[in-house]
């Protein structure tokens, strides 16, 4: 990106310019983390370079040691939130903004609104709730039980 193009994209503003000097703007939201500025694009294919546009944000999320098969335990995002939006996508991308919260690796739960971000929310705080409150107190019960009568507290012979 030029110093040009970044001082367009500090204006709130992106833009694409053809090689026959063409020029197509856009509004840059603050929250967006790239600038999809170019230049250089052949006037056949601006189209093209205009449906490629994403603006997006990507929030934090977890990173867990996840295990995949056999495979030893690796540090991987699980949970992290993307915010985004194209503005020229096709029928089935949306061209306002929209959180995606990616499970795991390719997993994700996509086009969610602010109130279904929202529903996620509490559906995690009650399975949260649930890990400390329950699932916990069975698994404290099943080792305590384990350690009593499990193959380590039997006799050898």
């Amino acid at each position: 990106m030029t110093n040009a193009e970044r001082e367009t994209a500090r204006s709130g503003e992106w833009t694409i310019t053809t090689t026959d000097g063409e020029t197509v703007r856009g509004y840059l939201p603050d929250w967006a983390q790239d600038d999809p500025s170019r230049s250089g694009v052949r006037p056949d294919r601006l189209h093209l370079a205009l449906a490629d546009i994403e603006l997006e944000a990507n929030l934090r999320g977890l990173i867990l040691p996840v295990t995949l098969g056999q495979a030893p335990a690796e540090a991987t995002p699980v949970l992290a939130v993307t915010i985004g939006c194209k503005p020229f996508g096709e029928n089935d991308e949306p061209r306002t903004p929209t959180a995606r919260v990616q499970i795991v690796d390719d997993f994700w739960i996509d086009d969610l609104g602010p109130d279904d971000l929202a529903d996620l929310g509490r559906q995690l705080r009650t399975l949260g709730d649930f890990l400390v409150t329950t699932a916990k107190s069975v698994l404290e019960t099943a080792r305590a039980d384990w350690e009593r009568h499990g193959p380590a507290s039997r006799p050898h012979g």
